[in-house]
């Protein structure tokens, strides 16, 4: 087993689990002694599951806390997926409220996941699409792509429980991943609503500026 990072939601599996199948539970270094029954430390670059075709490959990734790690498919030299937690969410990124820091996470985020290959799988530890979708339009109301995204959505509800995006799409509808180059609408309002006049060629502060709406939305 692994966790991606130390708070209850994401950790309170582990004792059955491990009473009943006598599994080992993999953490960030930090998680060691928060995490229940995690004895298994793992660091930025390790390989899990690890094969001759495949493996996951662990990213250290602060911000939300800062024990959190990612996790990283690779298939053929190639990466497929990524497992991000409560890092990023689908036309989302995680809050900051319990031992997390709002720049710490704009760091990860925009120099660990950005770049990565737009056809990454995307699979995070919730799913807050639709609210994610209409806080993005809250500020850019003329982003087709959310805008139709947020239709799919609302009419594969409740037959389709979760909805996969890759980083492609998330270029296009989360904002998080829009600091170096927001659109006109999401600049003004984001200014307006900030009260701030913006942070040219600052992606940093226009990310923590982000947070800080979504987390009074």
């Amino acid at each position: 087993m692994l966790n991606t990072h130390e708070h209850a939601d994401h950790t309170s599996g582990n004792q059955g689990l491990v009473e009943r199948y006598r599994a080992i539970v993999y953490s960030h270094s930090g998680g060691i002694g928060k995490i229940p029954n995690a004895t298994h430390p793992i660091k930025k670059g390790d390989r899990l599951l690890s094969s001759s075709r495949q493996y996951l490959e662990i990213l250290d990734t602060p911000g939300h806390t800062f024990c959190h790690v990612c996790l990283l498919l690779v298939e053929n030299e190639k990466p497929k997926a990524i497992f991000t937690g409560d890092t990023l969410f689908n036309a989302g990124v995680g809050n900051c409220y319990r031992g997390g820091d709002p720049e710490v996470l704009a760091k990860t985020v925009l120099e660990q996941l950005l770049p990565l290959e737009t056809d990454i799988l995307l699979y995070p530890g919730h799913d807050y699409l639709e609210s994610n979708l209409k806080f993005a339009l809250s500020l850019d109301p003329s982003n087709e792509e959310a805008i139709r995204t947020l239709e799919e959505v609302q009419k594969l509800k409740p037959d389709v429980e979760f909805m996969t995006t890759n980083l492609e799409k998330e270029r296009k509808i989360n904002v998080f991943f829009q600091c170096s180059h927001p659109s006109s609408n999401l600049k003004e309002n984001v200014q307006k609503k900030t009260k701030t006049a913006f942070y040219e060629n600052d992606p940093k502060s226009f990310f923590v500026a982000l947070r800080s709406l979504r987390d009074q939305w």
